[in-house]
């Protein structure tokens, strides 16, 4: 008997699955094509695992394999990259340092949602569907309200805008969460909040004339506030600072209403039931807050002179939430007995900051053959002109990092499987959460990505021509149109009907088509996800389709077709998984933690002086310009402006 995770069938379609689904996520982008590849991931994980239990829980592992992944979407990471090409020195060292630190951030935070599903009881995990529905419920409202209040290109115009942050979403989070815990204690204790609030809000503005009155707000906006740029090189009239501009258009609201926010946040600090695992939603929130504003917001005012305490200044410090989420994470799972969630995370998150910082490297030295940078001799340019051309973007820096991110989720996961205890008999109370799960990776997620093809379709090319109208007449009934959008959103809303109405029969009458076992459930539902989204990212590259999307789209195809074969010829009914009753983590997770932190120095040591080596103080000529040191560095040249577009 052997570990079934360390088989080379489950590591390969492990990495397959991220690989797959990190080459379409390049397409698709942030938080929600992110959580693709961690559904697929997850999934292949359970299937291999050659346990039972974790079969039985496949729709979990689906969704929260998808949800830990989606954390990083949102942090700006192009910038990142291109500092390793820059051909300055001190930047290219920060640059490998965070490359490492952006792929640490989102495959920790991916590991932690998968291991959580295997780690977790059952009972608790059903119980988090309900706070988690209600946040999903709020964001759903946000998505659709979300385009009114968007400012075209110049986004940073829009008075909510904070450092291009999530702050917002995750206040709604945050309220919807607040909102759970009030209805879950029947309003008990609603006078409390009244009084708490009010209490705050009287606080707040007195605090505010005070500060006025004396003099003193001049002073303190002087240590708070900064501009996000250098105003010595450019006019600061259109510079954006570190806090929103909605705070200074309130004016003297400003005292009472920051005041009566944090009597809210007395009153739920101390009233606070957060029963069926909101604790864990609410502590990631309040961490990700916390986390933003020590960093970003505020200690940036100590490190003006490099541009702030910001990763990619003069972009987006969403990394900041990011972390605060993961410390969240990693706290509340230590607090409720769940290390094997933790130390999975964190180990996952060193593994998959390794291979991005690898995979970029790899990439770095695939540019050298004909490169003009480093040849002046036209016949070798030429000969190597089509090796240039390949899109390797996707082939490294996406697909690649891919599969080194899948190899950090199944190695870690490997050493949970022979050493979590089995769960035996486990009932299956609220058998609705299956449903919500299968029915949002199927219909929810593979909605909001596909339907970004649309604008794609529809988009005018040369001539004057569309491959799909902007808008269409019904079939037989001239006099009703709607967008071309509308239509697709109609049709994947009449899927989602068949879905559930299924599904939820299902649930009383096992239908024929679904198979007895978990793991023909689970291979029907990865099968299914895996080539719709495999399709649908076709059908978005098809109407500009050449040469250079046989990196995307073609390797796409063939390695799902692999992930396939191994999915359903290497799969497993009865296996027997060798495990270890009384295990301690720590002597493995120490030697992991010890041996990455050797291999981060190593690496960003030895990467950059070979990187260096090769190409000097001279940018490779691939990957762009981006400085974070020094006078040209893009904070100092290259602010967001409000009257300019966003980059």
């Amino acid at each position: 008997m052997g570990n079934p995770l360390l088989r080379w069938q489950s590591i390969i379609l492990a990495m397959l699955s991220l690989s797959i689904g990190w080459g379409i996520r390049g397409n698709f982008g942030h938080e929600f094509g992110a959580m693709m590849p961690g559904m697929l991931c997850a999934v292949a994980v359970c299937l291999f695992s050659g346990r039972g239990d974790w079969r039985a829980r496949v729709p979990y592992f689906g969704l929260f394999g998808a949800f830990g992944w989606a954390f990083g979407g949102s942090m700006a990471y192009m910038p990142v990259i291109s500092y390793t090409h820059s051909g300055h020195l001190l930047t290219q060292l920060y640059g490998f340092l965070v490359v490492f630190a952006v792929g640490f951030l989102w495959s920790s935070l991916g590991g932690a949602g998968t291991a959580y599903a295997a780690v977790e009881s059952r009972e608790k995990i059903e119980r988090l569907f309900r706070p988690l529905v209600w946040v999903l419920a709020a964001w759903a409202l946000w998505y659709l309200l979300e385009s009114h209040l968007e400012t075209g290109d110049a986004r940073q115009r829009n008075p909510y805008y904070w450092l291009d942050s999530d702050w917002l979403p995750n206040l709604i989070a945050l309220a919807a969460l607040c909102l759970y815990d009030l209805w879950e204690r029947r309003f008990h204790q609603i006078h409390r909040l009244i009084l708490y609030s009010a209490a705050g809000a009287a606080a707040g503005w007195l605090l505010q004339l005070l500060l006025t009155v004396t003099g003193w707000m001049q002073p303190l906006l002087g240590l708070l506030v900064h501009y996000q740029g250098d105003p010595a090189a450019i006019d600061p009239v259109n510079m954006v600072t570190n806090w929103p501009q909605f705070f200074f258009d309130l004016g003297g609201h400003l005292g009472w209403i920051l005041g009566m926010a944090a009597g809210l946040a007395v009153y739920f600090y101390r009233h606070g039931a957060w029963r069926d695992g909101s604790a864990l939603l609410v502590r990631m929130s309040c961490f990700g807050y916390l986390v933003f504003l020590a960093g970003p917001v505020l200690l940036s005012n100590a490190c003006m002179s490099v541009g702030g305490f910001r990763m990619v200044a003069p972009r987006g410090d969403n990394w900041a939430f990011v972390l605060g989420y993961l410390i969240g994470v990693v706290s509340y799972m230590m607090k409720n007995n769940l290390r094997p969630v933790a130390y999975a995370a964190l180990m996952s998150g060193v593994l998959g900051g390794l291979g991005f910082m690898a995979a970029q490297f790899l990439k770095l030295l695939a540019l050298m053959p004909g490169n003009p940078v480093l040849t002046q001799n036209q016949a070798t340019i030429q000969a190597w002109a089509h090796w240039r051309s390949a899109n390797w973007h996707s082939i490294l820096a996406e697909q690649g990092v891919g599969l080194l991110y899948g190899l950090a989720i199944v190695l870690p996961m490997a050493m949970l499987v022979t050493r979590v205890p089995q769960a035996s008999s486990e009932p299956r109370t609220r058998r609705w959460t299956e449903v919500f799960s299968v029915a949002f990776l199927l219909n929810v997620l593979v909605y909001v990505n596909l339907v970004k093809n649309v604008s794609d379709w529809t988009a005018l090319r040369a001539g004057g021509f569309r491959s799909v109208p902007l808008s269409l007449k019904a079939p037989l009934a001239g006099f009703w149109e709607m967008s071309a959008v509308s239509w697709f959103s109609l049709m994947f809303a009449l899927i989602a009907l068949v879905t559930v109405t299924l599904l939820a029969a299902h649930v009383r009458r096992p239908l024929a088509l679904v198979p007895p076992t978990w793991l023909g459930k689970g291979q029907w539902l990865y099968l299914v996800f895996l080539w719709a989204i495999v399709i649908g990212n076709f059908e978005r590259a098809l109407v500009s389709f050449h040469e250079q999307r046989l990196a995307t789209e073609g390797v796409i195809f063939v390695n799902a077709l692999m992930a396939t074969f191994f999915l359903l010829f290497y799969a497993r009914e009865k296996e027997s998984v060798p495990l270890q009753p009384q295990s301690d983590y720590t002597p493995i997770f120490r030697r992991y933690m010890l041996g990455g932190a050797a291999a981060l120095a190593a690496g960003i040591l030895l990467f950059t002086a070979v990187v260096h080596g090769v190409y000097g103080n001279t940018p490779d000529g691939w990957g762009g310009t981006h400085r974070r040191f020094g006078p040209d560095a893009d904070w100092r040249t290259h602010p967001i402006l409000k009257n300019q577009a966003h980059r």
